[in-house]
């Protein structure tokens, strides 16, 4: 009699726990349905109310400014949508910095260096064929001076009558500002490249190119007499046959 209460007792006790089981189970569900809903109400809420409140500010063309040239939002999307414009806006800008560093080299140097006022002048130009490559007019070339082309011969040809005949190849160095006339060039060559491709779409006339073409021989030229007043020798580039041949004798 004592062993059956005990087993009615212990049945009663597991009946108890299942469904305390069964209650917690479906509670769960239920707790986290309204979790869910309350969070999806408040960020319908808050997305609301951000979308009202900056639906209330006017936009506004906030211009971005480009060195000395004063670009909007638009331009730059112009800009950056034709691949020839921004490569050779770009490639410019750099030119101009390697420029501006070598004049800077040039001025700190113990000796004066007589190109420095016509590096600045370079600078000057190509602020304006900058200026021309971030405003575009399709179907119409903006002018570039043939006066400049004029004045770098003119340079050129002073400045190679106070240097020795130019040899086959002159590698870069013969002190910093040489160097880094040696860099402004290559820079120059490039922005030639890009340049070529917006005449050839009638955006810039042929002057410009030229002008570039002519400006590496300036920058050339140039760095021989930036070594030549900082009394550094040229390295000049000697073929390794040639090299071979003079070890022999």
């Amino acid at each position: 009699m004592f062993r059956s209460s005990i087993l009615t007792q212990l049945r009663f006790n597991l009946f108890v726990i299942d469904m305390e089981v069964v209650r917690s189970v479906w509670k769960k569900p239920v707790l986290l349905y309204k979790i869910g809903l309350r969070a999806s109400l408040r960020n319908r809420y808050i997305t609301k109310a951000c979308s009202s409140s900056t639906s209330k500010i006017p936009k506004k063309d906030f211009p971005l400014r480009h060195n000395d040239v004063q670009l909007t939002n638009s331009d730059v999307t112009i800009v950056g949508e034709n691949d020839a414009t921004f490569n050779a806006l770009v490639s410019t800008e750099e030119l101009l910095a390697q420029i501006g560093l070598a004049r800077e080299f040039a001025t700190d140097s113990k000796v004066e260096h007589p190109y420095v006022d016509k590096l600045k002048r370079v600078q000057m130009i190509l602020f304006d064929l900058s200026h021309a490559i971030s405003k575009p007019i399709p179907g119409k070339s903006k002018s570039f001076e043939s006066k400049h082309i004029n004045d770098l011969e003119e340079w050129i040809a002073e400045y190679a009558n106070q240097l020795p005949p130019q040899e086959t190849y002159i590698i870069p160095g013969g002190g910093k500002a040489c160097s880094m006339l040696h860099s402004a060039k290559a820079v120059c060559k490039r922005v030639e490249r890009n340049v070529a491709s917006l005449v050839e779409d009638g955006l810039l006339n042929k002057e410009a190119q030229i002008y570039l073409n002519k400006l590496q021989s300036f920058l050339l030229t140039t760095s021989r007499i930036a070594a030549k007043c900082d009394q550094r020798t040229e390295n000049i580039y000697i073929p390794r046959v040639e090299v071979e041949k003079n070890e022999e004798k």
